[in-house]
């Protein structure tokens, strides 16, 4: 017989919440950009601002729940102080720059996200293994169309578009791609089982497929996805086996790819090659030695960038505070500006903390992350020798994914958008709830 507390917590704003978010992230896992809006004529919702204030509506409705779920966790009130100098960087800009301000801000607004995570976790305990089941369902239609969406990306112009918009249905960025493959790979090989053992290695290889295609485009997700390997095969008690088998794969594939020259007939969306050798070239050129090709030229071009911004802020005087929020960094440096206000950050998410606000957000940034690490880690190690093996192995898929991401983001500006940042700042609070101690 149910309790009248039992009821009130399946009737809980925040179960609404975690079912609705479970969608949305699902949403833009498989189409990126495309799923960012909804495009009604003449009016563009944003999908993840959307979602935010359906949140804050639990967070309204079942205020206690959410103080409590937040208070519980120490971390999250660097959190709350990050997002809160964030807001006073903010402010100021509105009146001068309007939504333009209000757009850049999503770099610390995202983070709410985090709170909302935990809160809903904290009403349904199971709803992080129930998001991952259903990502582990999924799986495999996530996979193929990632594989095709990058490898067609140069094609978008010619496929359809999202109704009353000029968004492409394959506007997939292969960053975003990387990341949702190594999400999938995560929770196939970490969450006990969430699939065969034998489903396990053609779906793996499909994953490393992906990854491997937007290696060869993106060199700043592949060194990503290679830490938050390292840091997922912690967790993996037969690791030496499954490092073996995944090498061998990709020795023999890479083998095979040169020495027949197979490569996809057509280039990506930055002329280079769908092709080993393009991966192999990528690869190189990440311990620093020169290679050819148009890789030096992003490499230096964003160098230029990055010092440009930040030696802006010396001369300005404005390295405690920053910039604030609002001003477009790259056109006010001249790197990157072809005069359509397509950049506004310098393409590295770390650096857009600093610029906008400051020595005093860089230093909660960092806290922020060491002390999520810090705790994540800790919990983890306890728990997995514990009947609650199964949380510390989710806590695992935050860590690879959070990983992936957040050295990414030093070469894209992935936080600056929901398509990553809502799942990232969601697994942050979701990883913090699962692993927390319980009554």
């Amino acid at each position: 017989m149910s309790t009248a507390t039992e009821v009130a917590t399946r009737t809980d704003p925040f179960v609404r919440y975690g079912f609705v978010l479970g969608g949305v992230l699902l949403g833009y896992v498989l189409f990126d950009r495309a799923f960012a809006y909804l495009h009604l004529p003449g009016v563009p919702l944003f999908v993840g601002e959307l979602l935010l204030l359906l949140g804050a509506a639990a967070a309204l409705r079942s205020t206690g729940v959410f103080v409590r779920s937040v208070a519980a966790e120490p971390v999250l009130a660097l959190l709350v102080a990050f997002v809160l100098w964030g807001a006073v960087r903010t402010l100021p800009g509105v009146p001068t720059y309007g939504l333009d301000a209000v757009r850049d801000a999503a770099l610390w607004y995202y983070a709410l996200f985090a709170l909302l995570a935990c809160a809903a976790v904290a009403v349904n305990p199971g709803l992080p293994h129930l998001l991952a089941a259903q990502l582990a369902r999924w799986s495999p239609l996530i996979l193929v169309w990632l594989a095709a969406s990058v490898i067609l990306g140069p094609w978008a112009d010619r496929v359809p578009r999202v109704p009353f918009s000029d968004v492409s249905m394959l506007s997939h960025k292969p960053g975003s791609a990387a990341t949702a493959a190594m999400l999938v790979l995560a929770v196939l090989w970490l969450v006990p089982g969430q699939e065969p053992r034998k489903g396990r290695v053609p779906l793996s290889f499909l994953a490393l497929t992906v990854i491997a295609l937007v290696a060869t485009q993106n060199r700043g997700s592949l060194l990503g996805i290679v830490l938050a390997g390292t840091v997922a095969l912690a967790f993996l008690a037969d690791r030496v086996r499954v490092v073996s088998w995944m090498s061998a794969a990709v020795g023999i594939t890479l083998t095979l790819m040169l020495l027949l020259s197979i490569k996809v007939p057509f280039p990506g969306v930055q002329g280079r090659d769908y092709s080993a050798q393009q991966f192999v070239a990528n690869v190189v050129s990440l311990t620093g030695r020169e290679t050819g090709g148009n890789l030096g030229g992003t490499v230096d071009g964003r160098k230029e960038l990055w010092s440009r911004v930040l030696a802006k802020q010396v001369s300005e005087h404005r390295v405690l505070s920053g910039a604030g929020f609002g001003p477009n960094l790259a056109a006010e440096v001249g790197v990157f500006d072809d005069g359509e206000d397509s950049l506004r950050n310098p393409h590295n998410t770390h650096i857009s903390v600093v610029a906008r606000m400051g020595a005093f957000g860089m230093l909660l940034w960092v806290g922020l992350w060491g002390a999520w690490y810090w705790r994540m880690i800790g919990a983890a190690r306890r728990l997995r020798h514990t009947a609650r093996h199964a949380d510390a192995q989710l806590g695992g898929v935050c860590l690879a994914v959070a990983t992936t991401v957040l050295v990414a983001s030093v070469f894209d500006p992935q936080l600056e958008g929901p398509q990553v940042a809502i799942l990232l700042w969601t697994i942050v609070g979701m990883g913090l709830a699962v692993t927390g101690r319980r009554a």
